[in-house]
Parts: structure tokens; C-alpha cells; sequence
């Protein structure tokens, strides 16, 4: 069975609920995340986790959630040059009024449980805060770090490098970061040089086995 909303044929949609009441919602941003990795990091390695949990366990994917809460949206751009790139901010109460109407609309159309996935780490603060206006209905939201125990994620660094490479490999390339100026700016963690594919995957199976177990 298909697993993105956007994809699925009418049928198809009730089919998917019927099995699975879940909807699964990345939350991301859009971001400079160091030279090495795609300003879409955040919102596409949340997305992806979540169909490849969905693809096991069904449900429906929405679409990733590009927008997001910064808190630091208006920073000078001569002093930090890396947020020349950022394109995401919204005010956190507007954040928190767009994702109340958007888990309104998805219990309405029959939804019972909805899994969010922040990509971008603060957005989980305003999605539970939106969350707590549906008493009735099972909300699971989380970071990828909250989904293994003993990590705290980063920032463009080895953590979040190794699974873009192993969810995007395409949108990683080290190589830029060579000979750069500033070559760990935005980098929060361990140096991104030290990334892989299987310290990727060893992050990624975690992942989805704890967000299966959370959801069954």
C-alpha cells in the first residue's frame, strides 16, 4: 500500500485509515546545516523515517512541515553569515495556531492516533502545546534523540551528516567542507568528517523499532 497522502487515490486514503488510524507528521525547517548537507535536512530526514516506520506498520504520511520556530530569526546577517539561508521562522504562537487547526482537520477526517516527528528539535515544544487542546485523541510527539536513549542529536555534525547520508546520500557531500573558512560553522556535535553510512544505520534501525513499539 502507498504511504504518502499526497500520492494516494481517494480509495486508497480509506484503505490506509482503515487498517491504521496513524497519521505520521515530520516537522523540519529550512536551514544552513554546515557546507557538507541540504538546507532541507531537518524536514527530510523526518519525513523519511516516518515512511519507512510507516511502510512497515501503515498509516499515512503527511507531507513535511518546511516551517517552523527559531530563536534566533532576526540575527544579524554580517555576524552570523549561516543564517543567510534560513527561510523557515514563525512566530511560536502562529506555529502553535497553524498545527492546532492542522490536528483538527486530520482527527476530523478520522484519524485516532497522530505521530510527530521534529526534525527540527524546537518545534516539538509548540507541537505539544498545540496537542494539548485534543484531550481525546493519542498524541506521540518526539526528537529523533528522544527515540534512543543516551543521545542528545547535534547540528549539522555526525549525527544528523550520517543519516541524511544514509536517508539522502545524494544531498551529503564532504567534500565541500574542505579548505572552507570556518569549516564546523553552524556544526553542533561531533565533526561531521567522522560520519557514515553505518553509523547511520545503526541510528536509523533504533529509531524505527522505538517509534513502532511507541505507536503499537
Amino acid at each position: 500500500m502507498k504511504t504518502r497522502y499526497e500520492e494516494m487515490f481517494p480509495h486508497e486514503f480509506k484503505e490506509a485509515i482503515a487498517k491504521n488510524p496513524i497519521a505520521f507528521l515530520p516537522l523540519g525547517s529550512m536551514e544552513y546545516h554546515g557546507y557538507h548537507n541540504a538546507l532541507g535536512l531537518d524536514s527530510l530526514k523526518a519525513w523519511k523515517i516516518c515512511q519507512l516506520t510507516c511502510e512497515k506498520i501503515g498509516g499515512v504520511v503527511f507531507p513535511p512541515l518546511y516551517l517552523g520556530v527559531d530563536a534566533w530569526p532576526d540575527i544579524d546577517l554580517q555576524k552570523y553569515p549561516n543564517k543567510q539561508f534560513d527561510c523557515y521562522h514563525l512566530n511560536a504562537k502562529l506555529y502553535q495556531e497553524i498545527l492546532e487547526n492542522y490536528f483538527y482537520r486530520m482527527i476530523r477526517i478520522g484519524f485516532k492516533k497522530i505521530f510527530v516527528l521534529a526534525g527540527h528539535y524546537p518545534n516539538s515544544d509548540v507541537a505539544k502545546l498545540a496537542a494539548a487542546k485534543y484531550k481525546n485523541t493519542n498524541f506521540i510527539i518526539v526528537k529523533e534523540p528522544d527515540l534512543i536513549d543516551g543521545e542528545i542529536g547535534d547540528h549539522a555534525g555526525k549525527w544528523e551528516t550520517s543519516l541524511l547520508m544514509v536517508l539522502f546520500p545524494k544531498l551529503v557531500d564532504l567534500k565541500l567542507m574542505n579548505d572552507k573558512e570556518g569549516r564546523l560553522r553552524a556544526v553542533e556535535g561531533d565533526d561531521p568528517i567522522n560520519s557514515s553510512v553505518d553509523y547511520g544505520n545503526n541510528l536509523l534501525h533504533k529509531m524505527i523499532s522505538k517509534i513502532i513499539g511507541l505507536l503499537q
